[in-house]
């Protein structure tokens, strides 16, 4: 217990705050900026085991804002998942880091299920927020919301039967993404003081300690604002128990701001028949244990092994599913 010795000096944590926190795991969904912060003070502060979900790669354009992650794991298009655990492991060997490179989805998740005592939202997009909203509702799990761009953040924890949930704070989930780090930026110094709050929101519930309030915080004006939030006495999710309509789309869908398509195949891909295809047009391809990449006609193409494929360079549909066909049959 050395190690954590000035944590447990905190009168609010103690001896038995650090054992409960040891005894504790949390899902992590997401390990982009705010996932590698967060997961990296979890990882110091001693909570025992951490699951790391993240579907994506490394790419040096993440390391502005990316702890964790080096320039090697960004020449080699590591993925994150793997990548963040693997720093992890190097920080604290007594938390046991697991990781899943794939989607946050209701199959994805299932192994987990009944084995989390919180989770934190450290993704991108409001889908997968309204998938986890679900999810820890039907788990009675609680998870802390955060979500920032550009100078601006938010953060709010959600406890099932408790607190308002994300339904109830966003009844309609916007339909356009205007405002994410991929279109307006984001700065690199906000991200430790969203995660350092998300963190300590964290904390607070693993030690039994509730809270209902919904923050915001501007670290270019220096503004920090706190919002009492009530549950919605009428919510659909929360309150009359309608499971939300999720789909997780199987079509070519581009991603925005990223001037990339991503496709979908129903099943794995066996990245030593994909090889083969490419020797034989005598493609140069990079492959490490769960990503392989190569360029064809000019075009950069990113493959996972669960069926995940990423055309880069283009937001036409049509020319992306033209490149993509070359390769797969499935659609």
């Amino acid at each position: 217990m050395e190690r954590y010795d000035r944590q447990m000096r905190v009168a609010q944590i103690g001896k038995t705050g650090q054992e409960t926190l040891q005894a504790s795991t949390v899902l992590i969904v997401g390990v982009g900026a705010i996932g590698t912060y967060a997961a990296e003070i979890a990882a110091r502060m001693g909570i025992g085991r951490l699951i790391l979900v993240d579907r994506d790669f490394v790419e040096l354009s993440n390391l502005q804002r990316q702890t964790l992650f080096t320039e090697q794991d960004a020449m080699q298009k590591e993925a994150k998942a793997w990548a963040a655990a693997k720093a992890l492991r190097a920080i604290n060997r007594d938390v046991q880091i697991d990781f899943l490179v794939d989607d946050a989805n209701p199959q994805s998740l299932l192994p987990f299920a009944g084995n989390v005592d919180a989770v934190l939202d450290c993704t991108d997009n409001f889908a997968t927020r309204r998938f986890l909203n679900q999810w820890c509702l039907d788990q009675r799990v609680p998870w802390v919301f955060a979500s920032c761009a550009g100078t601006f953040a938010n953060v709010m924890p959600i406890i099932p039967d408790e607190t308002a949930c994300l339904h109830c704070l966003m009844e309609k989930m916007p339909l356009f993404n205007e405002t994410s780090c991929d279109i307006i930026g984001v700065h690199g110094a906000l991200i430790p003081m969203l995660s350092g709050l998300q963190v300590s929101l964290l904390t607070k519930l693993l030690l039994g300690e509730r809270s209902a309030k919904y923050y915001q915080m501007d670290n270019w004006e220096m503004t920090f604002q706190a919002f009492g939030v009530k549950r919605n006495p009428d919510c659909a999710v929360c309150v009359r128990g309608e499971t939300a309509e999720i789909l997780f789309s199987k079509q070519p869908v581009l991603l925005c701001g990223r001037d990339t398509v991503q496709f979908q195949i129903g099943s794995a891909i066996d990245f030593r028949e994909l090889e083969m295809v490419l020797q034989n047009q005598d493609i140069i391809f990079q492959t490490n244990r769960f990503v392989l990449t190569f360029c064809f006609q000019g075009y950069d193409f990113t493959v996972f092994q669960n069926g995940r494929v990423l055309v880069h360079g283009t937001d036409d549909l049509m020319i992306a599913k033209k490149q993509y066909q070359h390769f797969f049959n499935e659609i």
